[in-house]
C-alpha cells in the first residue's frame, strides 16, 4: 500500500528547511575561529523580510515554507585593533538550497592574517563536498592572491575545491588598510568549463 504525504506534512518539511538553514548559519558563526570580532545573534526571520515580533509566529506559519530567495546578512563588531569591518552574507535559493556565501573583511594590510581568517571561515561553513584537507590548498591560494601585486591595486581571482567555486577580490581602503572578499558558490564544472564527476574532480582527458 502506498501512503501519500499530506499537504500539511509537505509544508512542515519546507518550514523545517528554513529552520535548518538558520541553524547552519548560527553554527557557522560559532564555529569560525575569529576571536577578534563578536557576532550578533542570527535573526529569527531572514532578509528581506521585516516582521514585527508579535507577527513572527504567523510569518513562520504562512510564509516561511514558500519563500525561495532569502538569507542572513551579519555584521560583526571588532573587539581588537587591526580589524575594522567584517560582514557575512548567507543566501539560499529555490528549494531552500544553498546559493552563496560572501565574507568581507577590512583590516590592516596583513596578507597572512587575512588568508588564514578567510580559509577558516570557508572551513567552518562546511559547504557540500568540502573535505577536511581542502583548507590547505585554499589557504595557499588565498595567501598568493592577497599578497600579489602592490597592495594599492585591485586583485581578483578564482579557485575551485571539489564542488565549491571561490572568487577572491582584494582592493585598497586606505594607506594602511585593505578590503578582501571571498565569495563561495556551488558548481558542477571546473574553471575551464569541464564537467566534474561525482567526486568533484575533472575526468582525465
Amino acid at each position: 500500500m502506498l501512503f501519500r504525504r499530506s499537504k500539511r506534512q509537505d509544508v512542515d518539511a519546507l518550514r523545517a528547511k528554513v529552520v535548518a538553514n538558520r541553524e547552519k548559519v548560527q553554527l557557522w558563526v560559532g564555529g569560525w575561529d575569529f576571536p577578534e570580532v563578536e557576532w550578533p545573534d542570527v535573526p529569527e526571520i531572514p532578509s528581506p523580510w521585516i516582521v514585527r515580533r508579535e507577527d513572527e509566529r504567523m510569518w513562520w506559519e504562512r510564509h516561511a515554507p514558500f519563500i525561495d530567495e532569502y538569507g542572513w546578512m551579519l555584521e560583526a563588531r571588532p573587539v581588537s585593533q587591526g580589524v575594522t569591518h567584517v560582514v557575512a552574507n548567507w543566501q539560499f535559493g529555490k528549494g531552500h538550497t544553498f546559493d552563496l556565501l560572501d565574507i568581507e573583511i577590512r583590516s590592516v594590510a596583513d596578507p597572512g592574517y587575512l588568508a588564514e581568517k578567510l580559509a577558516l571561515g570557508a572551513h567552518a561553513a562546511d559547504l557540500p563536498g568540502w573535505q577536511e584537507d581542502d583548507i590547505q590548498g585554499l589557504h595557499a591560494w588565498l595567501f598568493e592572491g592577497i599578497d600579489s601585486r602592490p597592495l594599492g591595486e585591485m586583485v581578483r581571482g578564482q579557485h575551485r575545491s571539489g564542488f565549491i567555486h571561490f572568487t577572491l577580490t582584494r582592493w585598497p581602503h586606505s594607506r594602511t588598510e585593505i578590503n578582501v572578499r571571498l565569495n563561495m558558490t556551488l558548481t558542477d564544472t571546473a574553471l575551464d568549463g569541464t564537467p566534474l564527476n561525482s567526486a568533484g574532480e575533472s575526468p582525465p582527458a
